[in-house]
């Protein structure tokens, strides 16, 4: 587990160790990402790093939560921009995370954690499910989708939507990073499914 220590850092230290644990998944497959590699990039002691984490998987936490605060920020610009659509605001979600393909380093990185969140279920996914929350934000975000073109409008039928939209992003993104597949063919699938979704299935 992520140690209250760590996030009680100086911004300027925390970042650095956010920037050596990113170097080492861009560089190493998750199994072989070094403890040893990190506190050298992060010019932080051993004692130190168990000071802030206690395993390799608190490092996955540590850049999901990275990738969730960047997609929130999108989210929530999006939302404003598209006054509460939650369909356009994935579409953007999509636009936003599927650029970091642009960047071989952060591809790499999320080629790593997609693989692993999807590789590893009991191990990596329990994990997240039990102790990270921060996917509880894309959920309060549902507070803010414009209801008002949307055939069920209760908070638990929104909140339901919503992870229905988060499991096609996932599915979605884990494609362009993971099975390397195109990512305009794939944007144009993801793009097919939201409309899907927003119409119904059924005449």
């Amino acid at each position: 587990m992520i140690k209250k220590t760590f996030y009680n850092l100086p911004e300027e230290k925390r970042q650095r160790i956010i920037a050596a644990i990113m170097q080492e998944f861009a560089s190493s497959s998750t199994e072989k990402v070094s403890i040893n590699r990190i506190i050298k990039a992060a010019k932080i002691s051993r004692g130190s790093f168990y000071q802030y984490f206690d395993d390799k998987v608190d490092l996955v936490e540590v850049l999901a939560k990275s990738l969730l605060d960047f997609s929130l920020e999108g989210a929530s610009a999006a939302l404003q921009y598209s006054n509460g659509d939650i369909f356009e605001t994935y579409e953007k979600l999509f636009d936003l995370i599927a650029e970091f393909a642009d960047d071989k380093d952060k591809k790499t990185i999320l080629k790593n954690l997609f693989r692993n969140l999807r590789a590893n279920d009991d191990l990596i996914s329990e994990y997240l499910s039990n102790r990270f929350h921060g996917f509880a934000s894309l959920q309060d975000m549902s507070k803010q989708v414009n209801r008002s073109n949307l055939k069920y409008k209760s908070d638990e039928d929104v909140q339901l939507l919503t992870q229905i939209l988060i499991q096609v992003l996932k599915n979605a993104l884990f494609d362009v990073f993971v099975m390397g597949m195109d990512r305009e063919k794939i944007r144009q699938t993801f793009l097919r499914k939201l409309e899907i979704i927003r119409t119904g299935a059924v005449e």
